[in-house]
């Protein structure tokens, strides 16, 4: 467990090797409070374990340098920069308040998704508002959720948990802005038009009907290829890890 030192010091930033260790720390903190992730309150209460209460404005002054630490960790792990988190906040119940989760850790060149689907099944709405972000994080949240699930199962034993999430590293998303603005959101994914193709609504099947089922072709056949190239990649990718054979570029 975490102790934060003195917690009725001046509120003073951190600066340099202090405030890299206090980043870290976070990191731990929040790979601990998972699935339920950490608000200002918990945050307090984790990090000054066994102090007395924190006047508000110290309070707010070490959930500024949590809010610094995690966007100093999400800045890290785009570096690829080993042991660093990439971090997402979602809305609580009062307002203000927000819960902050870690979705993946960079171990190495990979990004290890943390154990619970929980908090990523909770985090999913609540990426971001900037659209073209929210795609990327939308998709990496689902991912990882994706990844969780099928974890789960085979350590489980649970071949239900196992399929919920092969089928959602399955999905395949059209990412195309007049797509998107249908519901103002990251655009359609394999099962929306699956959907849509069997529709008994007969002006759906008239207006629609022969373009969705060439879609939804077109669809499935991108789907296999892209999961295909995603597995050489990956295997390419462990090779290059492990070193590369001098037949390769």
């Amino acid at each position: 467990m975490v102790t934060g030192g003195n917690p009725t010091s001046l509120p003073i930033p951190l600066q340099g090797a202090a405030f890299i260790r206090f980043a870290l720390d976070v990191v731990d903190l929040l790979r601990l409070a998972e699935p339920h992730g950490l608000d200002q309150a918990s945050f307090l209460q984790q990090y000054f374990t066994g102090n007395p209460p924190l006047p508000p404005n110290i309070g707010d002054h070490w959930w500024s340098e949590f809010k610094r630490a995690t966007d100093y960790s999400n800045r890290h792990f785009e570096n690829n920069e080993d042991g660093w988190a990439w971090i997402r906040a979602r809305p609580g119940l009062t307002r203000g308040q927000y819960f902050y989760h870690v979705v993946a850790v960079r171990d190495g060149t990979r990004a290890d998704v943390v154990e619970s689907a929980a908090s990523l099944q909770r985090l999913e709405p609540f990426t971001t508002r900037r659209w073209l972000t929210q795609t990327r994080s939308r998709m990496r949240v689902r991912a990882a959720e994706g990844l969780s699930l099928v974890e789960a199962g085979r350590q489980q034993g649970d071949p239900s948990l196992e399929a919920r999430g092969q089928a959602i590293l399955d999905e395949f998303v059209m990412l195309s802005p007049r797509l998107a603005a249908i519901n103002f959101d990251t655009g359609l994914v394999t099962q929306d038009l699956r959907q849509l193709a069997q529709s008994n609504d007969m002006r759906i099947q008239r207006l629609l009907g022969p373009r969705i089922s060439r879609a939804l072709q077109s669809s499935q056949r991108l789907e296999r290829d892209v999961n295909a190239i995603a597995e050489q990649v990956l295997r390419l990718a462990q090779v290059y890890q492990l070193g590369s054979p001098t037949n390769l570029p």
